[in-house]
């Protein structure tokens, strides 16, 4: 067994030693919003390059997470990209279409745009089991664990 020190340690000297591209879904509450701040918190003032797309809902709470961000990494690079519904494809493909586009203008004429981390934390949980949208969902083809 690997003792979380040791964990945290390796997560801690990856975020530091590489530019690192995430996009964190649920990213403005519970897990994704701590998973934002580990990951600023970890990058702190002196890792490689960081840039984080807060994917959700508010758009107010995620400049209050950025602001809070930037003040442990002021060299972080933390962008709001607004979902309605992540259970819908047509949702899941525009937020996917505005990441690459933001990527590809960061990226080199000879680099492609990356994801080095994803982390999916998006509220879509039911205790009735499997239920109709008003579009083609990603949650019909979930089988419901409760």
């Amino acid at each position: 067994m690997v003792y979380l020190d040791i964990v945290k340690s390796a997560n801690i000297t990856l975020v530091k030693s590489q530019p690192l591209v995430a996009v964190v879904t649920g990213g403005t509450s519970g897990i994704g919003e701590a998973t934002v701040h580990a990951l600023a918190t970890a990058r702190g003032k002196d890792g490689k390059g960081l840039r984080v797309y807060i994917v959700g809902r508010k758009e107010g709470v995620a400049k209050s997470i950025i602001s809070e961000c930037l003040k442990v990494c002021p060299k972080g690079d933390f962008r709001f990209v607004r979902a309605e519904d992540l259970s819908l494809l047509k949702d899941v493909d525009r937020v996917c279409t505005e990441i690459t586009k933001a990527e590809e203008a960061e990226m080199a004429t000879d680099q492609k745009p990356r994801v080095d981390v994803l982390v999916m934390c998006h509220a879509h949980l039911s205790f009735e089991g499997r239920h109709g949208t008003s579009q083609p969902s990603l949650y019909h083809y979930v089988i419901p664990l409760f």
